[in-house]
Parts: C-alpha cells; structure tokens; sequence
C-alpha cells in the first residue's frame, strides 16, 4: 500500500490504514469512566508479579526500602525512620512513612510494599490521560499518551519495585494538572491541592520533584500558552501556595537538622559528592531513550518534525526537554527519568490522536532491540531449564508482526503484553535471589546477622524482620544466643577474621547456591565471573559456573581468647 508522504519523511495522514477508535475519543459524559477504567488496567497489569521474592529488585530496594519501614516498627519510630538502630536521613521520610502504613495494616509482606508503587504508578497513568486532554484540547491524545505508558520499559520496569522514582514522578505530574486546572478554571482548591502534592513530593524526594510540574510550567509560558503578565495578577495566589508549600515541606527538615546536626550535614555532604552536580552526564540522553523503548526513534524522528511548529507540540517539546536538561549536570540513574516519560508519552499520543503513522524505520529499530533484550532472557530461561519462557513468545510473536507492518497500535498491544510477559512472569522464573524454604525455615526463630553482601537479599521481607546488617563485627553483633550469620564465601575469610579477633567461633551448618543481585536488577552473577564462567555454563546448561555461594554460620560461645577459624 502506497501512502503519500509530506516530503518530510513522514506519511500522510493514515487514517485510511487506522481508523479511528471510538474508546480512544470517548464523549465528555464518559470521561471519568475513561479514567477510571485506565486506573484499574494499570493496578492490574503493573500488578502481576509484585509478590515474586525472585522479581525485578535493586539494592536501594531490598537493602533499604523494604527494610527501613520493618526497622521502623520494631522501633515504634514515625517521624525518623531507622535502619541499623541509626536514623535514616539519606532521604526524606514520605517512602517510609507509606511503607510502615502498608505493613501495619497489610503486615510487611512484598505486596503490601510494592503496591504502593503501583498504585502512583495507576495515578501517573491517569494524569498523563487528564493533562494530554487539557493541553491539546484532545481526549485521544491524552488517552493515547496513558495507554502508551504500559508500553515503556521505564514504567513496566520501575512500577513493580518499591523505591522513590515512580511516586515522585506522580505527585509531580498530578500537581501539574492542579496547576493547570487551576489555571484554567480559577478554582482556589486546584492550587491549593497542587502546593500540598508538591509538598509530599518534596518529603519524598526533596527537590527533584520539581522537576515535571517546574518543566511543565516553563513548556508553557515558554510556548505562548500561558502568560507571564497573567501569573503574576495572581501572585497573592500563588504566594500563598508557595506558604503552604514550605509549610507543609520544610518541618522535618528543620526537625531533623535541629535533632541531629551532624548526621545531617555528613548525610547532606555524601549525597551531594554522589550526585556530583554540575558534572556533564552525556549518558543521561541514553537512558532517556533507553526508558522509553521501544518507541525511543520514533521520539526522536518526531521531535525533529515538531520542533517549528507552534501551541501544543512545542509546548510538549519545551517541557520534555526541560525535564531531562538536570539530569544532564548530575550523577544520575535511568530511573530519576521516570517523570520524562510523562511529556514523552505525550508527544508519541499527540500524534497518534493526529493520525500520523509513525517511520517503519524507527519502529522496526526500537522493536528490534525489545526483541533482541526478552529473547536474550527466555533463551537464557529455555537453556538453563528455568521456566517462563513460554509466556513471552506470543507477545514477541505479535511485536515482530506488529513491526514488520509498522503498525503503531498494533505494537501498542504487544509492548503492553511483552513487558507483563517479562517483567511480571519470565524474570521471577530466573530464580534471582532465591530463598531455599530450609533456611528460611531455619532463620524464622533465631537472630539473624547479613554480613556485608547483603545476603540472602529478600530474608528480611520473607521473615517480615529488617535483620541486622553489619560489614564490622563488634561484640553486640555477636552477643544474641544461636545467632545465626549469612555470608557469601567471597567474604566469609573477613568474616572470620574479625569473628576471632572477638574471640568468637564460626561453625558453618550449610550454604545454598544462588545467582544474587549485586546492586542493579539485571547484574546477578557473582564477583569475577566472566567470559570463560558464561562459556562453562552455556556448555554444561548448568548455572554453578555464575551463583554465588551463601554460607550460613553459627556463632559459638565466645572463648574470651583468640578463637579458631
């Protein structure tokens, strides 16, 4: 089929090939459904598998979010979350606080943690759907924008895992959308409600949480849609958002810089070296495209096409750059991009709602590196007997199908399946960070110590107790009765080490392989494997050559002398 092109590399309007979808453009009485039913298909799909012990995990998660909130119970700490009987002031508290909420009334579990996270997840979806309908006057570009947010990796990927980015990302966006309605409409609670979101935002990430909603504010006063001279006849307005903003955000900060000055400034410090601000990060428009696959060349092949033309597509340009610009100065992670796809998602919908048929070529390149990444993985899964894999060849089976006609809807549906199928059924099957149900049976009614690792990475929300974690033995450590240490072989000669320098005994009573997590979700195989490791394994289908082996120790009675190893 031959469709006539602009001259500028893009088709005409492809109404012809997709026509339109009526529950894409719903009537005005049925917009609150249209949200509503968006709401429950993102609880529902960025849902499954959250309750996998094996699923997509990080060190920030299992190491301190799942862990904090635990601690904070047993504590019966609210205002300053804890960890490792010291206050945890290396983020604000708003994650916690939501956490230990979570597990009183649900008990600590995995669900009752990363549910949280897909729930902002289910809200950011739908304020993407409410702001795509106000800011281009299209219910189908907002409907279009949501729906593409089941399809990014970025989302699929971070929705199911308890940690900071997604929630922020949301507050942002949906104090955004106050904004702009209030804007709109003149109604005193919008702006009210916009000030008390962003203060939440700010008790959860601190100032990152400017980022959308500021980028999204500049994107339109920038583009013409808003008006500088018309804020500020509304600044008395505005003033007083902005007092309740800091009034609301800026007491635990107070607080805690009052209760614990030192801690505070050492923590303050070692965040700024980390982020190393003002430091260029090229990589950072890597991972930008890398969260939005597998749309990332169709983004960028539209950006270039839009970037002269005027109202709602350079508003949408303006603030999509403007919400990846800081990230460009700092230390960062693809995750603190979360907030991007926001714009992003609204660029791609706005076109779509146009009747733009997107570049074969861009979409057959981003689907290809979709299929290249899950096939990789359920190949692994198919040749080390681990299971799962069946579950991602249909929507694999679609996507090639899907990119071979350059179909963007069609590519829609498999994207939204691919990522389900992988995140939430293959890579649970991997069997990364696995807890063998002995030890865990073992470790239910002794004191448990991690030594450095920290492993076994999930033990703390499997028993529903933080445990403590130490890299430097001293005698508390080592004074509870039947204190049982978990140790990976790699560390376990320091282990010892500092044991017998506290006059203590180790006796081992057993070890289990297991690929681990060392950090990020998709680095499982243990210190030093390599090339030679990888060919073992794929030649005997055997995992041994990459697990790490985790040792479990009992602690005798101390000897008041040097012990034995």
């Amino acid at each position: 089929m031959t469709v006539p092109s602009r001259g500028d590399g893009f088709p005409g309007p492809a109404s012809d090939l997709f026509p339109p979808m009526p529950f894409l453009s719903p009537p005005p009485r049925r917009w609150p459904l249209a949200l509503l039913g968006l709401f429950l298909a993102a609880l529902v799909v960025f849902g499954i598998g959250i309750q996998e012990p094996t699923g997509l995990t990080g060190k920030d998660e299992y190491f301190l979010g799942l862990r904090t909130p635990m601690e904070m119970m047993e504590k019966d700490a609210w205002v300053v979350p804890v960890l490792n009987d010291q206050p945890r002031l290396k983020k604000p508290p708003m994650l916690y606080w939501l956490g230990r909420a979570s597990f009183e009334v649900f008990g600590p579990s995995l669900p009752a943690a990363r549910g949280i996270t897909v729930l902002f997840a289910a809200l950011l979806v739908v304020a993407t759907a409410a702001l795509g309908r106000r800011l281009t006057g299209s219910a189908g570009a907002g409907l279009w924008a949501a729906v593409l947010l089941f399809t990014v990796m970025g989302l699929a990927s971070e929705s199911r895992r308890f940690m900071l980015d997604v929630p922020t990302a949301a507050l942002s966006t949906l104090a955004f959308l106050g904004l702009v309605r209030w804007k709109d409409e003149r109604r005193a609670g919008d702006l009210v409600l916009a000030a008390v979101l962003l203060a939440a935002g700010f008790l959860l990430k601190g100032p990152i949480v400017a980022v959308v909603c500021g980028a999204g504010v500049l994107g339109l006063l920038l583009s013409g849609q808003w008006a500088w001279a018309d804020l500020w006849r509304r600044k008395f307005s505005l003033a007083g958002a902005l007092g309740l903003f800091l009034a609301l955000a800026l007491p635990w900060f107070i607080y805690v810089r009052l209760r614990y000055p030192e801690a505070a400034a050492a923590e303050l410090q070692e965040e700024l070296e980390a982020r190393q601000l003002f430091t260029p990060s090229p990589e950072t428009l890597l991972g930008a495209l890398q969260i939005v696959l597998p749309w990332s060349f169709v983004l960028l092949a539209l950006v270039w096409r839009l970037r002269r033309e005027p109202g709602p597509a350079r508003m949408l340009l303006v603030w999509a750059g403007f919400t990846v610009l800081p990230f460009c100065f700092i230390h960062t992670f693809d995750r603190y991009l979360v907030g991007s796809l926001v714009p992003f998602a609204l660029i791609l919908g706005f076109a779509l709602a146009r009747g733009e048929r997107f570049p074969a070529w861009a979409l057959r390149l981003g689907a290809g590196l979709v299929l290249l990444m899950a096939g990789v993985f359920a190949a692994f899964a198919f040749w080390f007997h681990l299971g799962g894999w069946g579950w991602l060849l249909p929507p694999l089976a679609l996507l090639l199908w899907a990119a071979w006609r350059a179909d963007p809807r069609a590519m829609a549906a498999a994207m939204a399946l691919v990522w389900l199928a992988f995140f939430g059924l293959l890579f649970p099957r991997l069997g990364i960070n696995a807890v063998p149900d002995a030890v865990r049976a073992l470790a239910a009614d002794r004191p448990v110590l991690m030594f450095d690792g920290p492993q076994p990475a999930m033990l703390p929300i499997l028993l529903g107790h933080p445990l403590r974690h130490t890299s430097t033995l001293d005698a508390r450590d080592l004074a509870p009765p039947r204190l049982l240490i978990f140790v990976r072989a790699e560390d376990e000669a320091r282990l010892r080490e500092q044991a017998r320098a506290l006059g203590a005994d180790l006796r081992t009573l057993g070890d289990y392989p297991v690929l681990a997590s060392r950090g990020s979700g998709i680095r499982f195989t243990r210190d030093g494997a390599g090339k030679a490791q990888w060919l073992d394994a794929i030649r005997s289908r055997s995992l041994a050559p990459l697990e790490s082996t985790v040792r479990y120790l009992e602690v005798q009675a101390p000897t008041g002398r040097e012990g034995r190893p």
